[in-house]
């Protein structure tokens, strides 16, 4: 390699959580080269507009190209161009909608990425099903008339495809993460979905399954799990037809030993069938009250929320660096000795314009409206292991003035906190203080 040419990391990310990853790149005097969305979210449109002020953590990107996940040609070229200029070092992918991008181009450019398999299968939902049929509950796939809308007896037959138990679970295969996602109770509730699909819209129908969830995240370092880490998941499911993540605790409060090493064994199975290469398989599974354990999905990248600021608040360790020596093919590790344990909570509102969030008794806590400045997740500093209860920060991720809709996908979710407290402390009861802490204030909408 010509020694003219600096050395460089791309890195395919939504901007507001880029952050972490930018100071370990930066620390390591690797120029970042960043692929991210056109359009989105209040706080991606937040950060478009932020990108090269001085002194925000955005001017530390060195070129940035705003691209749409399905443009692999364009970001295809744009890999290969930067590759002309720019010693490339490795390729990092932290936004599930560039799994298939960051895997051409980490392949183009000869460096470690998840694998062909891997990244084809985790991007479908359906195809994690037929592939990781050990794992996966009883399903079908759906597909709506290609020309209108099914009238009363296409749809009736199309719905008689799923002979299986209600409820049931509905997985639109057009849609990101739990996004659409819901839960019908019988068929005529399936009738109904199924009549209003859009023209050849696909939907994966399966056993509704039921029993604790949890993220269960391999690092995996040519083709060798290093580590595995699990996340207690909590939704809105008892609520409500959807499943809309509220909370995650890192390590899990509510798992014997024998549970983890089932969950444990089945994930690194899916990792060897998938033939995982380099990289993050983030999975999620459900255990069931007669101790099965069932694959609910999986993804060839790092979690989203504020997972990694969980893993970094219970260890002591950030993860990121651990991520950006598999992207560059280095020996790592990441030694999990958990000493504290981690929460991140999402706050329920009332639907409606978002005024104002307010504390009180959370000490040298104060609403931090992202969406309205930085835009950009910051670093959280882990504390001692026997602190007490530390109330990290309090995000809102919705700008002010923004209309609140009901929780029914991920991307409603307005307003977060991130805790820690010791191991052996009472997680629930600090839970539940921070939430009488918290309020949200929403109006109704002028006519």
């Amino acid at each position: 390699m010509p020694a003219d040419k600096q050395p460089a990391f791309i890195i395919f990310s939504d901007l507001s959580k880029i952050g972490p990853s930018l100071i370990e790149l930066r620390k390591r005097g690797l120029a970042v080269l960043a692929i991210s969305q056109k359009q989105g979210s209040a706080m991606v449109q937040k950060g478009i507009e932020l990108l090269g002020t001085p002194g925000h953590p955005f001017a530390d990107i060195t070129d940035i190209s705003l691209r749409d996940a399905t443009d692999i040609s364009g970001m295809a070229d744009q890999a290969a161009r930067w590759a002309a200029e720019y010693d490339i070092r490795g390729v990092l992918v932290n936004a599930e909608v560039y799994v298939d991008a960051g895997q051409v181009v980490s392949d183009m450019l000869g460096l470690p990425g998840a694998g062909w398999r891997a990244s084809r299968v985790c991007r479908n939902k359906l195809l994690q099903r037929r592939y990781l049929q050990e794992w996966s509950p009883t399903s079908v796939l759906i597909t709506a008339p290609t020309s209108g809308i099914a009238d009363n007896e296409q749809a009736t037959e199309l719905a008689k495809q799923y002979d299986g138990v209600f409820p049931a679970a509905v997985k639109p295969l057009d849609r990101e993460s739990s996004i659409g996602v819901r839960v019908v109770e019988d068929v005529h509730a399936l009738l109904d979905i199924v009549a209003d699909l859009e023209p050849a819209a696909r939907l994966l129908v399966e056993e509704r399954v039921q029993g604790r969830e949890y993220n269960v995240d391999t690092l995996v370092s040519d083709g060798r799990p290093i580590v595995t880490l699990l996340t207690q998941k909590g939704t809105n499911e008892d609520s409500t037809e959807f499943f809309v993540e509220l909370i995650h605790t890192t390590p899990p409060n509510n798992l014997t030993g024998r549970e983890t090493e089932q969950i444990v064994e089945a994930q690194l199975g899916v990792v060897d069938r998938l033939g995982f290469e380099n990289g993050y398989a983030h999975a999620e599974y459900r255990i069931t009250d007669d101790g099965r354990v069932v694959l609910m999905e999986i993804a060839a990248r790092a979690p989203g929320d504020g997972c990694l600021h969980l893993y970094h608040l219970s260890t002591g360790k950030p993860i990121e660096p651990v991520l950006i020596d598999i992207a560059m093919g280095l020996p790592t590790a990441y030694p999990v000795v958990f000493q504290r344990r981690g929460r991140q909570v999402y706050f329920e509102h009332t639907p409606g314009i978002l005024r104002d969030v307010q504390v009180s008794g959370l000490d040298g806590i104060t609403p931090r409206w992202l969406a309205d400045t930085t835009a950009i997740w910051p670093e959280l500093a882990a504390v001692d292991k026997q602190a007490p209860a530390t109330v990290h920060e309090l995000f809102v991720i919705k700008p002010r003035g923004f209309e609140l809709e009901p929780l029914t996908e991920s991307s409603n979710r307005a307003v977060t906190a991130i805790f820690d407290l010791p191991l052996d402390a009472d997680v629930d009861a600090e839970e539940a203080r921070v939430r009488q802490a918290v309020t949200i204030f929403t109006e109704a909408p002028q006519a």
